[in-house]
């Protein structure tokens, strides 16, 4: 599986709890490792790719990390649910992985968007992106 990175310099600093944030950036990893190592069992292909994106939005005065994936996508019934504690799709997941992402999210006043990645209507993958206030702009947020 290929790992690739985005890192846009313009970003600037973000407050934070390294720990935490270690913790959101793993769950997120490792949830993109596990649907795209199934996606290539599924079909017998190589596995794809985990791609790690950072964007200063200069609009809205945030720091976007988005984590997109080639994997098997979230199922309609799981994105609409996906941030609720024991809510899986994995036969050894205890379905906390996005409830600790969230939460740890909301105590750093980040946004966090997830969906699917589609090319012509069909699921290439997953996206989860979150979007924090830099760190001149945190005491004003």
């Amino acid at each position: 599986m290929r790992v690739e990175a985005s890192l846009d310099e313009a970003c600037p600093l973000i407050q934070g709890d390294s720990q935490q944030l270690r913790q959101v950036i793993h769950n997120l990893l490792q949830n993109a490792q596990d649907s795209t190592a199934q996606r290539a069992q599924e079909t017998g292909q190589t596995p794809g790719s985990v791609t790690i994106e950072t964007r200063w939005m200069d609009t809205a005065q945030r720091v976007r990390l988005s984590i997109s994936d080639s994997g098997t996508g979230f199922a309609p019934n799981i994105l609409q649910r996906a941030f609720e504690p024991y809510v899986t799709t994995k036969s050894r997941g205890t379905g906390l992985g996005l409830a600790v992402v969230k939460k740890i999210a909301d105590e750093h006043g980040a946004r966090v968007d997830l969906g699917n990645r589609e090319e012509d209507g069909v699921v290439q993958g997953a996206r989860v992106s979150l979007s924090f206030v830099p760190n001149d702009r945190a005491g004003a947020a």
